[in-house]
Protein backbone atom coordinates (compact mmCIF):
# COMPACT_ATOMS: atom_id res chain seq x y z
CA UNK A 1 0.00 0.00 0.00
CA UNK A 2 1.02 3.78 -0.54
CA UNK A 3 2.25 5.80 1.97
CA UNK A 4 -0.43 8.73 2.85
CA UNK A 5 2.38 11.26 2.85
CA UNK A 6 5.10 9.67 0.67
CA UNK A 7 8.84 10.98 0.80
CA UNK A 8 9.31 14.02 -1.82
CA UNK A 9 12.07 13.96 -4.10
CA UNK A 10 12.88 17.04 -6.52
CA UNK A 11 15.84 16.69 -8.72
CA UNK A 12 17.33 19.56 -11.35
CA UNK A 13 19.06 18.66 -13.81
CA UNK A 14 21.88 20.34 -15.34
CA UNK A 15 24.10 19.43 -18.05
CA UNK A 16 27.40 19.64 -15.37
CA UNK A 17 25.32 18.30 -12.12
CA UNK A 18 22.02 17.21 -10.64
CA UNK A 19 20.52 19.04 -7.63
CA UNK A 20 18.47 16.77 -5.57
CA UNK A 21 15.93 18.04 -2.76
CA UNK A 22 14.95 15.06 -0.27
CA UNK A 23 11.86 15.54 1.86
CA UNK A 24 11.15 12.49 4.66
CA UNK A 25 7.31 11.89 4.61
CA UNK A 26 5.26 12.41 7.36
CA UNK A 27 2.82 14.92 8.70
CA UNK A 28 4.97 17.55 10.64
CA UNK A 29 7.43 19.49 7.86
CA UNK A 30 11.11 18.10 8.31
CA UNK A 31 14.44 19.67 7.25
CA UNK A 32 14.96 19.16 3.46
CA UNK A 33 18.45 18.32 2.85
CA UNK A 34 20.18 19.16 -1.05
CA UNK A 35 22.67 17.19 -2.64
CA UNK A 36 24.60 18.10 -5.37
CA UNK A 37 25.66 15.03 -7.66
CA UNK A 38 28.05 15.84 -10.38
CA UNK A 39 26.94 14.41 -13.68
CA UNK A 40 30.21 11.99 -14.66
CA UNK A 41 29.53 10.43 -11.60
CA UNK A 42 26.30 8.90 -13.51
CA UNK A 43 28.06 8.65 -17.15
CA UNK A 44 27.25 4.92 -16.65
CA UNK A 45 23.54 5.38 -17.07
CA UNK A 46 22.93 4.55 -13.32
CA UNK A 47 20.53 7.29 -11.25
CA UNK A 48 22.64 8.85 -8.28
CA UNK A 49 19.50 9.89 -6.97
CA UNK A 50 18.52 6.67 -5.61
CA UNK A 51 20.70 6.35 -2.28
CA UNK A 52 18.62 9.41 -0.95
CA UNK A 53 15.50 8.41 -1.24
CA UNK A 54 13.12 5.40 -0.40
CA UNK A 55 11.48 3.12 -2.10
CA UNK A 56 7.79 4.70 -3.76
CA UNK A 57 9.09 8.49 -3.33
CA UNK A 58 7.41 10.69 -5.57
CA UNK A 59 9.66 12.01 -7.69
CA UNK A 60 9.90 15.31 -9.51
CA UNK A 61 12.28 15.88 -11.75
CA UNK A 62 13.07 19.71 -12.94
CA UNK A 63 15.33 19.86 -16.52
CA UNK A 64 17.75 22.83 -17.25
CA UNK A 65 16.87 25.08 -19.66
CA UNK A 66 19.91 23.61 -21.58
CA UNK A 67 18.11 21.00 -22.24
CA UNK A 68 14.65 22.79 -23.33
CA UNK A 69 13.50 25.18 -25.96
CA UNK A 70 10.62 27.29 -25.68
CA UNK A 71 8.44 29.33 -28.42
CA UNK A 72 5.63 31.30 -27.73
CA UNK A 73 2.79 29.78 -29.85
CA UNK A 74 0.03 32.57 -31.36
CA UNK A 75 -3.21 31.26 -30.80
CA UNK A 76 -5.52 30.05 -33.67
CA UNK A 77 -9.79 30.00 -33.52
CA UNK A 78 -9.31 27.49 -36.11
CA UNK A 79 -7.67 25.12 -33.48
CA UNK A 80 -10.59 22.33 -31.83
CA UNK A 81 -9.01 20.71 -29.32
CA UNK A 82 -5.12 20.24 -27.34
CA UNK A 83 -3.78 17.77 -30.12
CA UNK A 84 -4.67 19.78 -32.92
CA UNK A 85 -2.45 23.08 -30.60
CA UNK A 86 0.12 20.58 -30.22
CA UNK A 87 0.81 19.65 -34.19
CA UNK A 88 0.54 23.43 -34.73
CA UNK A 89 3.20 24.24 -32.14
CA UNK A 90 5.36 21.72 -33.45
CA UNK A 91 4.85 23.51 -37.11
CA UNK A 92 6.05 26.70 -35.38
CA UNK A 93 9.24 24.80 -33.72
CA UNK A 94 9.61 23.22 -37.38
CA UNK A 95 9.59 26.44 -38.98
CA UNK A 96 12.22 28.43 -36.25
CA UNK A 97 14.41 25.50 -35.81
CA UNK A 98 13.75 23.49 -39.04
CA UNK A 99 13.99 19.80 -39.56
CA UNK A 100 15.85 18.47 -36.17
CA UNK A 101 12.39 19.57 -34.71
CA UNK A 102 10.99 16.47 -36.09
CA UNK A 103 12.97 14.58 -33.23
CA UNK A 104 11.18 16.90 -30.04
CA UNK A 105 8.43 16.52 -27.51
CA UNK A 106 6.37 19.14 -27.50
CA UNK A 107 4.15 20.55 -24.57
CA UNK A 108 2.25 23.51 -24.09
CA UNK A 109 0.02 25.32 -21.61
CA UNK A 110 -2.82 26.32 -22.69
CA UNK A 111 -3.50 28.66 -19.67
CA UNK A 112 -5.94 31.22 -21.49
CA UNK A 113 -8.24 30.97 -24.81
CA UNK A 114 -7.25 33.55 -27.41
CA UNK A 115 -3.81 34.28 -26.03
CA UNK A 116 -0.85 33.35 -27.27
CA UNK A 117 0.56 30.17 -24.86
CA UNK A 118 4.09 29.15 -24.09
CA UNK A 119 5.30 25.61 -25.91
CA UNK A 120 8.51 23.87 -24.93
CA UNK A 121 10.04 21.08 -26.84
CA UNK A 122 12.46 18.19 -25.59
CA UNK A 123 14.20 15.66 -27.63
CA UNK A 124 12.54 12.70 -27.48
CA UNK A 125 15.51 10.18 -27.39
CA UNK A 126 16.86 12.14 -24.11
CA UNK A 127 13.15 11.90 -22.83
CA UNK A 128 12.35 8.47 -23.69
CA UNK A 129 16.02 7.08 -21.71
CA UNK A 130 14.88 9.34 -18.98
CA UNK A 131 11.48 8.11 -18.98
CA UNK A 132 13.26 4.53 -18.76
CA UNK A 133 15.89 5.11 -16.18
CA UNK A 134 12.54 6.54 -13.84
CA UNK A 135 10.72 3.21 -14.69
CA UNK A 136 13.40 0.81 -13.53
CA UNK A 137 14.28 2.71 -10.66
CA UNK A 138 12.64 2.57 -7.18
CA UNK A 139 10.87 5.79 -7.90
CA UNK A 140 7.19 7.32 -8.99
CA UNK A 141 7.78 9.71 -11.56
CA UNK A 142 4.90 12.67 -10.86
CA UNK A 143 6.34 15.30 -12.50
CA UNK A 144 8.26 16.59 -14.97
CA UNK A 145 8.61 20.27 -16.28
CA UNK A 146 11.56 22.85 -17.65
CA UNK A 147 13.12 25.32 -15.08
CA UNK A 148 12.04 28.45 -16.27
CA UNK A 149 8.20 26.97 -16.68
CA UNK A 150 8.86 25.74 -12.66
CA UNK A 151 10.43 28.81 -11.26
CA UNK A 152 7.30 30.93 -13.47
CA UNK A 153 4.79 29.07 -11.55
CA UNK A 154 6.55 29.45 -8.21
CA UNK A 155 6.38 33.17 -8.44
CA UNK A 156 3.41 34.01 -11.41
CA UNK A 157 1.10 35.65 -8.71
CA UNK A 158 3.78 38.49 -8.00
CA UNK A 159 3.77 39.70 -11.73
CA UNK A 160 1.26 41.73 -11.43
CA UNK A 161 2.75 44.75 -13.72
CA UNK A 162 1.11 46.38 -16.14
CA UNK A 163 4.24 44.98 -18.19
CA UNK A 164 7.37 43.59 -16.85
CA UNK A 165 10.31 40.63 -17.25
CA UNK A 166 10.72 37.72 -15.97
CA UNK A 167 13.88 36.57 -16.16
CA UNK A 168 15.60 32.77 -14.79
CA UNK A 169 19.08 33.06 -14.89
CA UNK A 170 21.41 29.73 -14.11
CA UNK A 171 25.39 28.62 -15.52
CA UNK A 172 25.81 30.01 -19.55
CA UNK A 173 21.60 30.09 -19.98
CA UNK A 174 19.13 32.99 -19.48
CA UNK A 175 15.51 32.81 -20.14
CA UNK A 176 13.34 35.79 -20.28
CA UNK A 177 9.31 36.37 -20.62
CA UNK A 178 8.10 40.02 -21.16
CA UNK A 179 4.89 39.54 -19.41
CA UNK A 180 1.69 42.08 -18.78
CA UNK A 181 -0.88 40.96 -16.07
CA UNK A 182 -2.61 38.39 -18.52
CA UNK A 183 -0.82 37.65 -21.19
CA UNK A 184 2.96 36.17 -22.72
CA UNK A 185 4.39 39.19 -25.01
CA UNK A 186 7.99 37.88 -25.77
CA UNK A 187 9.42 35.14 -24.76
CA UNK A 188 13.63 34.68 -25.06
CA UNK A 189 16.31 32.58 -23.97
CA UNK A 190 19.89 33.91 -23.98
CA UNK A 191 23.36 32.17 -23.80
CA UNK A 192 25.68 33.66 -21.57
CA UNK A 193 29.38 33.88 -22.00
CA UNK A 194 29.68 33.88 -17.84
CA UNK A 195 29.02 36.97 -17.34
CA UNK A 196 25.36 37.39 -17.07
CA UNK A 197 25.47 40.52 -14.88
CA UNK A 198 27.12 42.63 -17.53
CA UNK A 199 25.45 40.94 -20.26
CA UNK A 200 21.36 41.26 -19.24
CA UNK A 201 21.56 45.07 -19.23
CA UNK A 202 22.68 45.08 -22.81
CA UNK A 203 20.29 42.16 -24.14
CA UNK A 204 16.92 44.20 -22.17
CA UNK A 205 18.33 46.92 -24.18
CA UNK A 206 18.38 45.30 -27.22
CA UNK A 207 14.77 44.15 -26.85
CA UNK A 208 13.74 47.91 -25.43
CA UNK A 209 14.81 48.96 -29.27
CA UNK A 210 13.43 45.95 -30.85
CA UNK A 211 9.89 46.07 -29.06
CA UNK A 212 7.39 48.73 -28.76
CA UNK A 213 5.70 46.80 -24.85
CA UNK A 214 9.35 46.17 -23.61
CA UNK A 215 9.64 50.47 -23.59
CA UNK A 216 6.74 50.30 -21.26
CA UNK A 217 8.80 47.91 -18.87
CA UNK A 218 8.80 49.34 -15.41
CA UNK A 219 10.33 46.44 -13.31
CA UNK A 220 12.11 43.24 -14.11
CA UNK A 221 11.77 40.28 -11.74
CA UNK A 222 14.91 38.13 -12.07
CA UNK A 223 15.69 34.61 -10.13
CA UNK A 224 19.38 34.46 -10.33
CA UNK A 225 22.10 32.06 -7.78
CA UNK A 226 23.90 34.90 -5.85
CA UNK A 227 27.20 36.51 -7.79
CA UNK A 228 29.31 39.57 -7.29
CA UNK A 229 28.22 42.48 -8.72
CA UNK A 230 24.70 42.31 -8.55
CA UNK A 231 24.29 45.64 -5.96
CA UNK A 232 25.81 47.56 -8.89
CA UNK A 233 23.59 46.06 -11.57
CA UNK A 234 21.04 48.90 -13.56
CA UNK A 235 19.06 47.59 -16.34
CA UNK A 236 16.44 50.72 -16.01
CA UNK A 237 13.76 49.21 -14.86
CA UNK A 238 13.71 48.50 -10.98
CA UNK A 239 15.36 44.99 -10.53
CA UNK A 240 13.11 42.61 -8.04
CA UNK A 241 15.36 39.43 -6.93
CA UNK A 242 12.89 36.16 -5.81
CA UNK A 243 13.85 33.71 -3.61
CA UNK A 244 16.45 35.37 -1.36
CA UNK A 245 13.88 35.68 1.07
CA UNK A 246 12.00 31.93 0.60
CA UNK A 247 15.38 30.00 0.40
CA UNK A 248 15.33 27.06 2.55
CA UNK A 249 18.95 27.27 3.55
CA UNK A 250 18.63 23.12 2.13
CA UNK A 251 22.53 21.67 3.77
CA UNK A 252 24.35 19.79 0.66
CA UNK A 253 25.32 16.50 1.49
CA UNK A 254 28.28 16.65 -1.00
CA UNK A 255 30.96 16.84 1.34
CA UNK A 256 33.38 18.21 -1.67
CA UNK A 257 30.80 20.41 -2.84
CA UNK A 258 32.48 23.66 -4.10
CA UNK A 259 31.22 26.62 -2.72
CA UNK A 260 29.72 27.90 -6.01
CA UNK A 261 27.63 24.93 -6.26
CA UNK A 262 26.09 24.89 -2.60
CA UNK A 263 25.32 28.47 -2.63
CA UNK A 264 23.73 27.33 -6.33
CA UNK A 265 21.66 24.64 -4.48
CA UNK A 266 20.32 26.69 -1.71
CA UNK A 267 19.45 29.28 -4.53
CA UNK A 268 17.43 26.51 -6.11
CA UNK A 269 15.93 25.05 -3.45
CA UNK A 270 13.34 27.42 -3.51
CA UNK A 271 11.87 25.99 -6.40
CA UNK A 272 12.53 21.92 -5.94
Amino acid sequence: MSPLWPDRLSVLMCPDRLMAAYRPRGIRSRAMTVTVVPVPAASDGATSWEPAARRGAALRIILSNHFVRYALVPWSDHLSNEQEHRLYARQHFALTYGPVAKHWAVRLSLDTPGEGHVASALDQPFLDRLTEVTDSSRLKLVSLEPLFMAAFNRWRQRLCEAVQWFVTVEGGMLCGALLSRDRWIALRRWRSQGDWVSELPLWLSREHLISEASASVRTVFLFAPPQAGTDAMSVGPALRFLGEDERHGGRSGEAGARTQAAEEAGHFSCIL
